[in-house]
């Protein structure tokens, strides 16, 4: 008997009409979809198969995969004891002090990391305003050297500044599955990225020309790019669902600490440029030690079905055996979905109906073999539900650059001293724009997680237009102590609007959005764009300020921030309230929506019902929302029952 092909099985598997093509917004877990005695049965195969009966017994899986399944049924039939009660409550309503000291352990490794890519970016920028006269090139971007700079050596700085970030985006980023596969795990990729910091912070403080420096950078750029594709992955795939968007947003408030420590050290050593632009080792130092305490990404193990080995890390990070049995049994059986739906071997195919997806270890190995990472590049941009998270990923990294925050963050002494204020004052103000970058990043983590990350980012982009503009029609002033009063007062606005939002949403956004099969390269190539975007303005601002000077400049990056706004409203899927507390594993039925369907639902219903309810005065009724979730059985018969009729 002949095995269904793709096109037959469509209209047989659900799983993937909606992954494929999931026009209702429905967000399910398709567990939910089974009988208990199906789901029992799998589970016993399952724990059979994989030899789990040395880490927990088949009672414990069992009664996680019900849970996993319905947790409402699961809690009205009186199968929970006293502490996994409270272990479902707390997990509802813990902070994230209240959780696992593994959890805790692998959060403080990551912020640590994060730190170091701060600090590693911002070393250089107070470095900026001595190491080319001592390198030998002649700039003119100070006050006073204004005109008389040679066009081949702003260049050349420029690219010594630049390099690091299109070193990121072409190697480090790309690096991050190699490393992963290679090395071992998100730890072994995080240990291999600290080192190439670490060294390329070293050889920094021994270099005796420009060349000699541009090759530190692009080690530098190598550790950065590969930490940045690793870390906010490793904590999303750790952390609570509920949580997550408050775990990852320290990647981005640890970065903005790095950047004003980096900001402190020409304060602190106002004569040493060596020791400004490598005094990143210090932190890196702590990472290399940090690294291995923490558990491997129990995800990770599950792709690569260590499942006895990603049971104990469960355990660590959940607290309960009924939990840890509970997430294994669901996080595996999503990403055999995912599995089945990047499938390339029609032999391989089964016809599964409504069943829990389940492939033999030869198939599943098959099949992750045949994903070699050039065909998972290409999937990106193939298979609808990747494409659509791809052209996602790519928009809100695009719109961090668009933002213009680094033509402070990366030029901030190099734009002041070129304004007339004075070497000193640039770096203080440099400091201030680190501080308030830090600490207005930690806003994020009380609104993240309920307001939305779609929601912040445009919050935060459509605020930073009008302060741009205003820092940018600040350096017209002609008094130069009410040019950095203005100029500090309306940088350090922008910075507050900035960082809640455009500074914290586009890594965390591409992080948790790819599907496990997809994510590491997922990831490396929205680091890529936005490194190569970061490169692309510390190679050019320099010779625009030259060329245009700071208002016209800010003034552009206004009108850039406007259309990163319009394209996140208009591409960009939202996480609102009820969709921002899905499992990364759900994240496949967000991303089934149709990109015109989204389209479709901005211009046609979004927009009108804004313009009524916020223009006209008129009283509307409430915006139905573009995604439905299926919260017991009943809902996810009655969304089969809407899938059925899209056909119709």
């Amino acid at each position: 008997m002949a095995l269904p092909t793709r096109q037959n099985r469509a209209d047989e598997l659900p799983f993937e009409r909606l992954l494929k093509n999931n026009n209702l917004g429905i967000i399910e877990n398709p567990l939910r979809r089974l009988d208990e005695d199906d789901i029992v049965r799998d589970v016993q195969k399952f724990h059979q198969e994989e030899r789990l009966s040395n880490v927990v017994n088949d009672k414990t899986m069992i009664r996680g995969g019900l849970l996993a399944a319905d947790e409402e049924v699961f809690k009205a039939n009186g199968d929970l004891s006293r502490p996994e009660e409270l272990a479902l409550e707390s997990e509802k309503e813990s902070t994230i002090w209240q959780e696992s000291k593994e959890l805790k352990i692998i959060l403080l490794t990551c912020f640590v990391a994060s730190i170091v890519q701060g600090w590693g970016q911002g070393a250089i920028v107070g470095a900026n305003q001595q190491w080319p006269n001592e390198l030998g090139l002649r700039t003119g971007l100070t006050s006073s050297t204004k005109n008389t700079g040679s066009t081949g050596d702003i260049w050349r700085f420029s690219a010594t500044n630049a390099i690091v970030y299109f070193s990121a985006s072409t190697l480090g980023a790309f690096l991050c599955d190699p490393l992963t596969e290679i090395v071992t795990g998100r730890r072994g990729a995080l240990f291999v990225a600290g080192l190439f910091t670490f060294g390329a912070s070293v050889g920094a403080a021994y270099v005796q020309s420009w060349q000699a420096l541009f090759a530190t950078r692009v080690l530098l750029g190598i550790g950065m790019g590969a930490k940045t594709s690793v870390v906010p992955v490793y904590e999303s795939e750790v952390s609570p669902a509920r949580l997550r968007g408050q775990f990852l947003v320290s990647w981005q408030t640890g970065t903005a600490l790095g950047i004003a420590f980096s900001a402190m050290i020409p304060l602190i050593a106002p004569h040493s440029w060596r020791f400004q632009i490598s005094s990143s080792f210090i932190p890196s130092a702590v990472l290399l030690f940090l690294v291995f305490v923490g558990s491997e990404s129990p995800r990770w193990l599950i792709k690569k079905q260590r499942y006895a080995e990603a049971y104990r890390v469960l355990l660590r990070l959940r607290g309960t055996e009924l939990l840890a049995a509970r997430d294994l049994y669901l996080i595996r059986a999503q990403l055999m979905i995912e599995t089945i739906l990047f499938m390339r071997g029609e032999s391989d195919i089964v016809d599964l109906g409504n069943e829990v997806p389940h492939l033999a270890f030869r198939i599943y190995q098959k099949q992750i073999s045949l994903s070699a990472y050039g065909r998972r590049i290409l999937q990106l941009f193939t298979i609808p539900r990747a494409r659509r998270s791809t052209v996602a990923a790519f928009v809100v990294m695009s719109a961090q650059q668009l933002s213009g925050i680094n033509i402070f963050a990366f030029l901030a002494a190099t734009l002041f001293d070129f304004a007339g204020i004075s070497d000193k004052k640039s770096l203080w103000l440099y400091f201030g724009f680190g501080m308030a970058n830090f600490i207005s990043s930690a806003v994020a983590y009380f609104y993240i997680d309920t307001k939305g990350r779609r929601f912040l980012l445009m919050a935060s982009l459509a605020a930073m237009v009008p302060l741009l503009l205003a820092t940018g029609f600040s350096f017209l002033t002609d008094s130069n102590a009410v040019k950095v009063g203005l100029v500090s007062t309306f940088l350090i606005l922008y910075t507050f609007a900035y960082s809640p939002g455009a500074g914290v949403v586009p890594f965390l956004y591409t992080s948790e959005i790819f599907p496990q099969v997809l994510r590491e390269v997922g990831m490396a190539w929205g680091s890529a764009v936005t490194f190569f975007g970061a490169g692309i303005l510390a190679l050019v601002v320099p010779q625009l300020i030259h060329a245009i000077g700071q208002t016209a400049l800010l003034g552009l990056f206004a009108g850039l921030d406007a259309i990163a706004l319009f394209l996140v409203w208009l591409l960009v899927p939202g996480t609102e309230q009820q969709v921002s507390s899905i499992t990364m594993e759900e994240m496949n039925y967000v991303f089934g929506v149709a990109t015109r369907t989204h389209v479709h639902y901005q211009v046609h219903e979004v927009a009108p019902w804004f313009f009524q309810h916020y223009f006209t005065g008129r009283k509307t009724d409430h915006l139905d929302p573009l995604y439905r979730y299926a919260k017991s059985r009943n809902d996810a018969a009655d969304r089969k029952q809407d899938v059925e009729m899209q056909d119709c």
